[in-house]
């Protein structure tokens, strides 16, 4: 015989929750708005209310046997596929928990990948680069710049060229009738101006002639240090030489001399270099005042600079007190 309980899927051990969840899956299954049926409709509810009062167990005597029997074959197939949902559902959960394993091995790896980037970055600021690049950029500056750089070779030979032809015109304080290398040459003051007073000329009287001496000096290829050549046929002098060939000479007449290589000589002078004559391939101007001009200059400081050429003042204090024995005698 069928009972209550059997007609709605539940037992005398079921909830009133889950007896009236049962309630509401058949009505909204066996509903008439929902293509349902109205008589197995009415079945589930008489049910449903007899269980309500206790009744589960009753056998359903006024209740035809055909609608209980189909009642019965329909309540097994919802149980079914109640079943079948409860196992879906629980392996999508599982798929949902192997999803979020596996999202966040992703963000861990992702993360390991952004500091290993960012390392390797800092490490590498300075791209390498292969010898076939090194050779195509080395080339171009090459070519490029090779043209430009003789046409500047070039005008600064005319340059010089055209500064030496000047200044073996423009020299009349040569005494060429010496055939001695030792020449002498007198540098005139200009003569000052006339002041006119009241139509009375007064003039001032002319600066005597001063006699410079140009000295014969040895070559040498010590480089950046004073020396007082041993063999010499003029007067004693020391001397010190640059890399750019030129000379610094001082002599017993406590005079500075600047022997410039021609080679070197720029083309714009400072004006305390007075120019007396030309020595073999040397340029020979008399400092006259400013640096480098007195002793102090040379003991006062490491280096001087003259006419754009820097000279230094090692071993300069010994060789000129050496300078001052040869001198005296």
């Amino acid at each position: 015989m069928t009972t209550f309980h059997d007609l709605l899927g539940t037992t005398e051990h079921t909830t009133p929750s889950e007896i009236k969840k049962r309630y509401k899956l058949l009505s909204h299954r066996l509903h008439p708005d929902k293509l349902g049926s109205g008589a197995l409709m009415q079945l589930v509810t008489l049910a449903y209310n007899e269980i309500l009062q206790g009744n589960g167990n009753k056998i359903c005597e006024s209740v035809v046997s055909e609608k209980l029997v189909l009642t019965k074959k329909y309540a097994q197939k919802l149980k079914q596929e109640l079943e079948s949902q409860r196992t879906k559902s629980i392996d999508l959960e599982q798929q949902i928990l192997d999803l979020r394993k596996s999202l966040n091995k992703e963000k861990n790896e992702n993360k390991n990948l952004t500091e290993q980037l960012k390392n390797e970055a800092a490490k590498t600021l300075v791209h390498d680069i292969s010898p076939a690049e090194i050779n195509r950029s080395e080339k171009l500056p090459r070519f490029k710049y090779g043209i430009v750089y003789s046409s500047i070779l070039l005008n600064i030979l005319l340059a010089v060229l055209v500064i030496t032809l000047f200044n073996a015109q423009s020299t009349p304080l040569v005494d060429e009738s010496n055939t001695n290398d030792v020449l002498v040459n007198t540098v005139e003051q200009p003569q000052p101006k006339l002041i006119e007073r009241k139509q009375v000329k007064v003039a001032k009287p002319a600066k005597e002639k001063t006699a410079i001496e140009v000295i014969n000096i040895e070559l040498t290829n010590s480089i950046n240090q004073w020396e007082l050549p041993r063999l010499t046929a003029n007067k004693p002098y020391i001397a010190i030489r640059n890399k750019a060939g030129s000379y610094i000479v001082s002599s017993c007449d406590k005079r500075f001399y600047y022997y410039a290589n021609l080679t070197q000589q720029r083309a714009h002078l400072p004006p305390n270099l007075a120019f007396i004559k030309h020595y073999h391939n040397f340029a020979v101007y008399h400092i006259g005042y400013g640096i480098g001009s007195q002793k102090d200059h040379w003991l006062n400081s490491q280096s001087i600079k003259v006419n754009r050429e820097y000279f230094s003042n090692v071993n300069f204090e010994q060789m000129q007190q050496a300078l001052k024995t040869r001198c005296v005698i």
